[in-house]
């Protein structure tokens, strides 16, 4: 994923934002990715030292979302494959959302948790 973004021209929208005047300060800015490419620019990493850094930041943060999931005993996993299609998707979704698990989940959450 991180190699198809630097391919996709990460660095070069970096260069555009920061040329409109956009700095690190920006909530957009702040995204995985940005930053280690300002720094990059900046002189004071090469870019294949920035490519993995933000290999590495992407890992972390998938670590600490999946503990984050693993504390929130309500969140149900789907499996979804590079075959399956936005509508099979769809169609599990909608399957589980009208399934007695689902409801009884739902009524076991507080009302501003759902």
């Amino acid at each position: 994923r991180v190699d198809d973004m630097f391919a996709k021209g990460l660095v070069a929208e970096t260069e555009q934002l920061l040329a409109r005047g956009l700095g690190l300060n920006r909530t957009a800015m702040q995204a995985i990715g940005y930053r280690q490419v300002v720094e990059h620019l900046r002189g004071e990493r090469s870019l294949t030292d920035t490519v993995a850094l933000v290999k590495q930041r992407t890992r972390q943060l998938a670590k600490r979302q999946l503990t984050w999931f693993r504390h929130h005993t309500v969140a149900h996993w789907l499996q979804v494959g590079a075959s399956d299609s936005a509508e099979s998707v769809a169609d599990r979704l909608e399957t589980f959302a009208r399934s007695p698990r689902c409801a009884a989940d739902r009524s076991a959450q507080p009302a501003d948790r759902l």
